[in-house]
């Protein structure tokens, strides 16, 4: 293999990978993480839980 054709099938190897730090499945779960911690953080709150208990008053009736 020549130097050229080493070059280019290394480039060419680099190329496909994936850009940035994480993928898809690891920004989904990032996402996922933060959102259920985000809850977690809300529903702790007295205030949150006693408004969400209202409104599920309301749908129940």
């Amino acid at each position: 293999m020549s130097k050229a054709e080493h070059i280019i099938a290394n480039t060419s190897r680099t190329s496909r990978r994936k850009q940035g730090f994480l993928g898809q499945r690891g920004r989904i779960a990032l996402l996922t993480l933060t959102m259920l911690l985000m809850l977690f953080v809300f529903y702790t709150q007295a205030d949150v839980r006693a408004d969400f208990a209202s409104w599920t008053s309301l749908i129940s009736g």
